[in-house]
């Protein structure tokens, strides 16, 4: 029997296309006809644009006593937001992300992505249904204005650091999708179901996930939240695709449209046994808001051990395990917003994975002019694994300067 690709996303997004013109003409010259008195034209009331593009500056300092510097854009961003009708909405966004390496891999890579999707459901949000090439909402976090889980759960947990929290590093993931979603009272929660390429296959995967999600508002500032999530398989995860099976993630997003240079393979033949076998992670998270002081915590884990093959750690299989905790607190100085930002992100028995064993980290960020520039110094301190776990057993120490313009 035949087994069909999940491609809803992708009939919807042609329909999108073959309506959106239309729909688009209609509303600029509606747009054109309600300023003829001021002789100008603008954009239709039903479509939103809007970027970001961030400049760092770092020094790192090694165990050994070795430094160096770098300069990058960190991201670059525009997205583009439009509703023609009360019942239907859609994204679209194009990112390029400059990814710091661990260690002494200052050099880092760049990453573009590409994302798509629309909206079907209510305005008052009881149900949506949302479809296309995004981000699905297995980890919490958002980072540098990914709009990881907009639509689910409590999410998106948002980050005071400029680096992307481990827990991130592991748990996104980007792939064609649909999903489902429904809000009862202070409860939230979707199911989805995703396609996309695999690493250890020449034949694209299917899976699914889900959320649940619980948030109240205590009162107009302050908040409680808490959600669990659940994903069919760790192996999709884009840290896992690159770090455990060599699949390369620029070229990954590249096949959703994305600008790269890299190539797109793996040697399939290589991969050990128990590679194939799907292993179920779940995630549990909670954000409190108090008195202007945000905790967010977030922890992820492996259902079971991996064979040792596959993932090993001290000469057994791994059951990996990350976590992010951070404290912020925001504050007005001389007129100015700002924030602080304290943070502890660690691991257990993910060696493998290519991340730190613990992760320390400050931040203290300001608002430069109107919520449009801004400023943010951050100091992070990352203890890698020791050799005898598969680890560089090195430290590094990071200063970084950010500089980023919002519209």
């Amino acid at each position: 029997m035949e087994i069909r690709p999940f491609n809803y996303p992708v009939q919807i997004l042609v329909a999108l296309a073959t309506v959106l013109p239309a729909v688009l003409c209609m509303g600029f010259t509606s747009a054109q006809e309600s300023n003829e008195h001021t002789g100008k034209a603008s954009l239709p009331g039903f479509i939103e644009i809007g970027g970001a593009a961030d400049l760092i500056l770092s020094l790192s300092r090694f165990s050994e006593g070795e430094s160096s510097t770098s300069i990058a854009a960190k991201q670059l961003e525009v997205g583009v937001g439009i509703e023609p009708h009360a019942w239907i909405g859609s994204e679209f966004g194009w990112i390029r992300e400059h990814e710091e390496g661990h260690g002494e891999e200052e050099d880092g890579r760049n990453l573009g992505f590409i994302t798509g999707s629309i909206v079907v459901g209510p305005p008052d949000g009881r149900w949506w249904l949302k479809g296309g090439v995004q981000f699905l909402p297995f980890t919490l976090f958002e980072t540098a204005g990914f709009q990881a889980v907009q639509d689910a759960g409590i999410g998106p947990l948002e980050t005071g650091g400029v680096v992307d929290p481990l827990s991130y590093e592991i748990g996104s993931i980007s792939e064609k999708s649909l999903m489902l979603g429904v809000s009862i009272g202070e409860f939230r929660g979707n199911v989805y179901g995703y396609h996309g390429d695999d690493a250890r296959s020449d034949e694209p995967r299917s899976g699914f996930g889900a959320v649940l999600g619980y948030r109240k508002h205590v009162d107009e500032e302050d908040e409680i939240a808490f959600n669990l999530s659940f994903i069919d398989d760790l192996g999709t995860l884009a840290g896992f695709q690159e770090e455990v099976f060599g699949h390369d993630e620029e070229a990954h997003s590249a096949h959703h449209g994305a600008d790269h240079d890299a190539h797109h393979g793996a040697d399939h033949g290589g991969l050990p046994t128990g590679s194939d076998e799907r292993m179920p992670g779940w995630a549990a998270a909670t954000a409190i808001r108090y008195n202007g002081v945000t905790i967010t915590v977030e922890y992820m884990i492996s259902q079971d051990r991996y064979a040792p093959g596959v993932l090993a750690f001290d000469g057994r299989g791994a059951r990996p395990a990350v976590w992010s905790l951070e404290v912020g607190y925001g504050f007005e100085l001389a007129g100015r917003g700002g924030a602080l930002a304290l943070g502890y992100h660690g691991t257990s028995e993910a060696a493998g994975l290519g991340i730190p064993s613990v992760r320390y980290l400050s931040v203290v960020s300001v608002d430069l002019w109107k919520e449009t520039l801004s400023s943010t110094l951050e100091w992070l301190h990352d203890r890698e694994y020791g050799i005898a776990r598969g680890g560089s057993g090195k430290n590094t120490s990071k200063f970084t300067l950010l500089l980023g313009v919002a519209f």
